[in-house]
């Protein structure tokens, strides 16, 4: 199958309208649905042309053993994302232009667990986790590992039986690890329920970040019919909801502490309440408003919402979190929010087709396949191709 993103827009255009017309919706539900009117066929067309182009350079930039270029340690995170970008916009693999290239890619992740079952080429081996590991190391291996398997969930998802005997006991072993992880004991109630780093981190064992996207893994893999019991699903959304500060009308990196906004973790809770099904809750509501409030327009910059300057803004990565959590909520959220950011995207796209690196000092080391990779995700958002991302 490959499914072009102008044809997944219609089908889920033909969808909502089909179930107004049976009365299936209220009128104040569909309201809230995000529309594909917000942008011409025309800009459309410009869309679809930037991912191609997008996906042409990244494909081009494949390494013989299926990896995508990064740093030692953001791997296989980053080639992981590389690989949700073409599986986002309708690719799979073993099928198509780029299915070879994409099946090369899920071996190379899936060859990357340790025997403790982490998901990471640079992490502490042997049959358990070590947390007595350097904070780097410490740092990149959770990320590694929960977005490798989500990434390994989604293509388990949908190519279905075909992987079922080559993943399932690497996403069954995932899960047992992150499970242990969440279940590690915290030093303060307010964390309980979250994630955080492989080794113990002063007294904050829990944040957002991570949190999202070890709930984006259990959800995935709960949907891919995995045994996924509903309690650290509960607890984790639990947290979710302690890292939103009422003062400010938005989330922040951790719960209970001093004042750490940035509208990567706006985007990030709303995001973890829409996989809970809680679309309208006031918290994603409020961030939604505040997201709107601090668009993307200015492409790259690190920006700081905070009180102090401690806590600085990671551009790519807030566009893509916040442009999958405005697709969520939908409405006028949706309708304000891409296609302001689809004009700053494309209007800073370089000629090869890639985006720059990230200029926040942590993540611009991991180069711009990382980069390019969260735009091409932020840009198919309307796609509705990832289980992990419908609405």
């Amino acid at each position: 199958m490959d499914l072009k993103p102008s044809l997944a827009r219609i089908l889920h255009g033909l969808l909502v309208l089909s179930l107004c017309i049976a009365g299936m919706k209220t009128n104040a539900i569909f309201a809230e649905q995000p529309s594909i009117e917000i942008l011409t066929p025309a800009e459309w067309e410009q869309v679809d042309d930037s991912v191609e182009r997008a996906l042409t350079w990244l494909a081009s930039k494949q390494q013989r053993n299926g990896s995508f270029p990064t740093l030692p340690q953001g791997q296989p995170g980053v080639t992981s994302l590389c690989t949700m970008a073409f599986l986002a916009h309708g690719h799979i693999p073993g099928e198509g232009p780029y299915g070879a290239q994409l099946q090369k890619a899920v071996e190379y992740i899936a060859s990357c667990q340790k025997q403790n079952g982490l998901l990471a080429v640079i992490a502490p081996r042997g049959p358990q986790i070590s947390r007595n590991t350097a904070h780097e190391i410490g740092v990149s291996s959770v990320y590694n590992h929960t977005i490798s398997s989500l990434v390994l969930s989604e293509v388990y998802s949908i190519q279905g039986p075909l992987e079922a005997a080559r993943l399932q006991a690497i996403i069954e072993k995932s899960q047992e690890v992150s499970l242990t992880m969440q279940n590690w004991p915290k030093a303060k109630k307010v964390d309980r329920g979250g994630w955080r780093y492989l080794h113990p981190f002063y007294d904050v064992h829990s944040d957002l970040s991570l949190t999202g996207w070890q709930l984006m893994f259990l959800r995935s893999a709960k949907n891919s019919g995995f045994d996924v019991e509903q309690k650290p699903i509960d607890e984790a959304v639990a947290y979710v909801r302690r890292c939103f500060n009422p003062e400010y009308g938005t989330f922040e990196y951790t719960a209970k502490t001093p004042d750490q906004r940035s509208r990567g973790m706006a985007g990030a809770g709303v995001l973890a309440l829409a996989h809970a099904g809680l679309h309208n809750s006031v918290e994603a509501n409020k961030a939604g408003e505040w997201i709107l409030k601090h668009p993307f327009d200015k492409y790259n910059q690190i920006e700081t919402f905070t009180q102090t300057d401690h806590y600085k803004d990671r551009y790519h990565y807030g566009v893509f979190n916040c442009s999958q959590a405005m697709y969520q909520l939908g409405g006028h959220y949706w309708k304000q929010f891409f296609p302001r950011t689809v004009k700053t995207l494309l209007a800073n796209q370089r000629p090869d087709g890639s985006w720059p690196p990230e200029n926040h000092i942590a993540e611009k080391k991991f180069g711009n396949a990382y980069t390019t990779a969260l735009m091409v995700l932020s840009l198919g958002a309307p796609n509705q191709l990832l289980p992990i991302f419908q609405r």
